[in-house]
């Protein structure tokens, strides 16, 4: 019988449940047994728990480990409270994403001792979060027994996640060293490091010439909406043959994402044409729409070894701020986005710039937004209120009042730091609340 104390729980800041949950269906289930609340503090247990362990474990924090990192978190927060709710073993045939992260773990090289040491935060984490709560909610003539029984239901979990995540972990090690994707992915490594590599040798493993122009891209999946691997192979394929290439090189990384190269002999690979300063910017986009949840990053083009590196990197850093923007599209270009990357590479010094460039020009309400907005768009245009008015389908006197009220809002003109406030304008643009609302590590 579920016990009546678990009904009190409730997370300490609002959570839609299934909304904010990343696994939502798995949330939904349990807040049809437990209420919303008690799914809801489950939620904030397992991404609390995430935070740790990304926060201390910096080989975990990266792109899809990360989403599996949280989504195995989240499975065992949810799994322990049912199983204490219902006072049973929490099998672990209902937890399936735990052992999704192993697979991951091995294809970027990182060792299981981060993975164990990442069960072991957790439980820290968890054990700290659910006695503060019995503490909190139980009767105290319960307190004492109830107390026992998390502790021992949390070592029970402990124990069956490092078993099985070990398990899991040599049966993903062994697949891969006997896979020849190992051996590709050890030789891109390497010329991603800069260590020398003979070119010949690395040529006809990858079956890739590296002396040509090299375009790269990064394709991932969202968590939110998982595509299958043939897909994100498929538009990376795709993006590079639109972009001229007659060579590519395909590598998967992981189940969810996938680095890849195309190359041409004697002129760069175009995957589009440069867009002018005042335009938004206009991502690429592969002949076809990609498959629901993919995404694609596109870098610029260079030659030889040096482009195949600088290529990749750029590529990368456009997966990054695209996985952070707020814009609805499929595809990003290092070209449009180049400023973004530099200023968003530190999150918490961008926040700070964005707030001391905007004041509360960086409120987040939808009147503020819109003027934020227009006074991007007059600074795009070198302050022509013209072409700002008929590129935003309004009247020029309606430009000319929210310029004078984003102004007001500033406690400046948008001449002064004008180049820093274009640049704020710019972050805020592309990332929302990313850089809007406070930094969470204060939190």
């Amino acid at each position: 019988m579920k016990r009546p104390w678990f009904a009190e729980l409730e997370p300490t800041t609002p959570r839609e449940v299934p909304g904010d949950s990343v696994l939502p269906e798995r949330a939904r289930m349990l807040a049809e047994l437990l209420g919303p609340g008690p799914a809801g503090w489950a939620v904030e247990l397992g991404a609390t728990m995430a935070a740790t362990i990304t926060a201390t474990i910096p080989q975990l924090a990266v792109d899809a480990v990360a989403d599996e990192v949280a989504k195995g978190c989240e499975a065992v927060a949810l799994g322990a409270l049912s199983a204490l709710a219902f006072d049973e073993q929490v099998p672990f045939a209902a937890m399936p994403e735990v052992l999704a992260g192993p697979t991951e773990v091995v294809s970027r090289g990182i060792g299981i001792e981060h993975m164990l040491r990442s069960i072991h935060l957790a439980h820290s984490t968890a054990v700290d979060v659910l006695l503060d709560a019995a503490e909190r909610v139980v009767p105290e003539r319960e307190r004492f027994t109830e107390m026992r029984r998390i502790n021992e239901a949390l070592f029970s979990i402990v124990n069956l996640l490092t078993k099985n995540m070990a398990d899991e972990y040599a049966r993903a090690h062994e697949a891969w060293l006997t896979s020849s994707v190992a051996l590709r992915a050890e030789i891109v490594e390497d010329l991603l490091r800069g260590t020398a590599v003979p070119m010949d040798r690395a040529t006809r493993i990858l079956g890739y010439d590296l002396s040509r122009w090299h375009l790269a891209v990064v394709v991932w999946t969202t968590p939110t909406k998982p595509a299958e691997p043939i897909s994100l192979r498929t538009a990376a394929t795709q993006t590079l043959t639109a972009a001229g290439c007659t060579s590519t090189l395909v590598l998967p990384v992981g189940a969810q994402r996938v680095w890849a190269w195309g190359s041409r002999t004697s002129t760069p690979p175009e995957p589009a044409a440069p867009q002018p300063l005042s335009a938004p910017p206009t991502p690429v986009a592969p002949p076809a729409p990609p498959a629901p949840g993919v995404r694609i990053a596109i870098g610029l083009a260079g030659a030889g070894v040096e482009g195949f590196r600088h290529s990749h990197r750029q590529a990368a850093e456009a997966a990054r701020v695209g996985a952070l923007s707020t814009r609805a599209t499929s595809a990003f270009c290092y070209q449009d986005l180049d400023i973004v990357a530099m200023l968003s590479s530190d999150l918490p010094a961008a926040r700070e710039f964005v707030h001391r460039e905007l004041v509360d020009l960086a409120g987040c309400t939808e009147a503020v937004s819109a003027v934020r907005h227009t006074l991007k768009r007059y600074l795009d245009f070198d302050r022509s209120l013209a072409r700002t008015a008929a590129d935003l389908h309004v009247a020029r006197n309606t430009v000319a009042y929210r310029v004078q009220r984003a102004e007001q809002l500033r406690g400046r003109p948008a001449t002064v730091r004008r180049l820093h406030l274009h640049a704020a304008l710019v972050l805020v643009e592309e990332l929302g609340d990313v850089v809007l609302r406070p930094d969470p590590s204060l939190d």
